[in-house]
């Protein structure tokens, strides 16, 4: 048997092994990391400002179309139609930052690069906390004061939709789509009054 034949034969078994690799999603990997973090956010009394935060990230996003998720491009959707995990949880001393992901098929994550001007995707807090110290800009070192004064506003830096969720044009979104949102995102605009359950 040639050479060439007898090396393609040993090299077959690893290169399907090496497809399968390929293959596996993070299917499961963000639920688990979210379930250890909500664990802890239990432990450190800042559940209900987690949820609230959750919920202004989706008003914040809700009308933002999608591009793409690991590369993989999307059409017609937009960011209140995708799960959102928590990925990021620190606690040191006396405070911490969490940070939100947004995923398509609970497997990819969709980066929010794409998004225009500053992306917030976290807060600071301090345990036991009800209002966030500050929100957290995504890709960036930026921390922005959750009071978020008059210079800030000027500049274009503060995060609009995430210190006022309940804006016009966000009722509007949620109200038109309320099908096709995540269903926590409409559970919740039913909860705070958007709009009446189906």
């Amino acid at each position: 048997m040639n050479r060439f034949w007898l090396l393609l034969l040993l090299l077959l078994p690893f290169s399907s092994c090496e497809e399968d690799t390929d293959n596996i999603t993070d299917e499961g990997i963000y639920d688990k990391i979210d379930a250890q973090y909500r664990q802890k956010i239990y432990e450190l009394g800042i559940n209900e400002l987690t949820e609230d935060f959750k919920w202004r990230m989706y008003c914040n996003y809700c009308d933002v179309p999608v591009k793409n998720c690991r590369s993989k491009e999307i059409e017609g959707k937009s960011f209140a139609m995708l799960d959102m995990k928590i990925f990021y949880l620190n606690f040191d001393d006396d405070t911490g930052e969490v940070a939100f992901t947004f995923l398509l098929n609970d497997s990819l994550q969709c980066s929010l690069e794409q998004v225009d001007g500053i992306a917030v995707h976290g807060f600071g807090f301090v345990k036991d906390g009800v209002d966030p110290l500050y929100y957290i800009a995504a890709g960036s070192d930026l921390r922005i004061p959750a009071g978020c004064d008059t210079l800030l506003y000027e500049e274009g830096i503060c995060p609009e939709r995430i210190i006022h969720p309940k804006q016009p044009e966000v009722i509007r979104f949620l109200t038109k789509y309320r099908k096709s949102l995540n269903p926590w995102l409409h559970m919740e605009a039913v909860r705070r009054g958007i709009y009446e359950r189906d």
